[in-house]
């Protein structure tokens, strides 16, 4: 057998090109073996050049390979006239077709057993796909609650806040209560510290509980009483702008805060409500209908989610 020569460069494509070249040869004609593919390290220390060896294959193997190409054709070329004429001049088949309750009789005289069998089964499919339910989610074992509850009282007794957890499961939801002495520090201003304790007890329980679901956290009934402010400053800030049609916002809000302004204006015909920003917290903008918002459009065009009453 020849020996090989060996190539070497940047990438295995181009060593291949610059093989077929100077052996004048196509890469069919060719064995190539890829010794390596070459790498281009780390800050650009380290690199590796690619290298392959090129043989060219002996006019035995190649002629082999042509003759098993003509073989193969001349075998589809065989298949092909045998195959009968489907149709005849004028488009239109010169076979007679049987009619198909005919052939209908002639099968259910050769197989009545499989006909009943059939039948049966198909009755019990159809049964079984129109009574099915539909497939439950999973949810959290009793022993997993218990951890998050132990984990959030944890949290807070870290904190030097300790107070009493309570967890239960609701709609799919992990609705967690914190009370105590402390509510006022672990709510924070505007109920950013609660916002941010509920988004680090996701991040360390979203490897134990079943995927999708959710967790609320809450101190003191406070998302309840934080609801009621928005939805009245929200109607509030609406009435104005019906009256002297200046845009209004509400800024520093989180997803669920935004929701609840959104849903409350959303039967109101006369304003619109937008978020606008970037991040988890967006201020909210009411406006009236076909009015260009130039508050908040300054400082970041392509920066405005959500579109009519109802976005978050």
């Amino acid at each position: 057998m020849a020996k090989g020569k060996d190539f070497y460069g940047k990438d295995v494509p181009e060593l291949i090109s610059r093989a077929c070249k100077e052996l004048s040869a196509s890469q069919g004609d060719l064995e190539i073996e890829v010794i390596e593919t070459g790498s281009a390290g780390i800050f650009g220390l380290c690199k590796k050049k690619a290298h392959i060896r090129v043989t060219r294959k002996d006019a035995q193997s190649v002629n082999v390979v042509d003759a098993a190409e003509k073989d193969e054709k001349s075998e589809e070329q065989a298949v092909a006239r045998k195959k009968p004429e489907k149709k005849a001049s004028g488009g239109k088949s010169t076979a007679k077709k049987k009619p198909v309750s005919e052939k209908k009789e002639k099968q259910e005289k050769k197989n009545p057993a499989e006909k009943k069998e059939s039948t049966q089964a198909g009755g019990s499919e159809g049964k079984t796909s129109s009574t099915s339910e539909p497939a439950q989610r999973e949810l959290p074992s009793d022993e997993v609650i218990a951890s998050v509850q132990a984990d959030i009282s944890q949290l807070v007794e870290k904190m030097g806040f300790p107070s009493d957890i309570k967890v239960e499961l609701s709609d799919y939801t992990l609705k967690c209560q914190i009370s105590g002495a402390h509510d006022e520090d672990l709510v924070g201003n505007d109920g950013r510290t609660l916002d941010s304790l509920q988004y680090l007890l996701r991040k360390m329980m979203s490897r134990r509980l079943p995927e999708r679901m959710m967790i609320s956290l809450d101190v003191g009934n406070y998302r309840e009483r934080r609801a009621e402010e928005l939805k009245e400053r929200a109607l509030e800030l609406a009435k104005q702008v019906k009256e002297d049609g200046k845009t209004q916002a509400i800024s520093a809000l989180n997803p669920s805060e935004r929701r609840v302004v959104h849903m409350i204006l959303q039967g109101d015909k006369g304003i619109r409500s937008r978020s606008v920003g970037e991040g988890l917290f967006k201020k909210v903008l009411i406006y009236k209908p076909g009015k260009k918002n130039k508050s908040g459009s300054r400082k970041g065009k392509g920066r405005q989610s959500g579109r009519s009453s109802g976005n978050q």
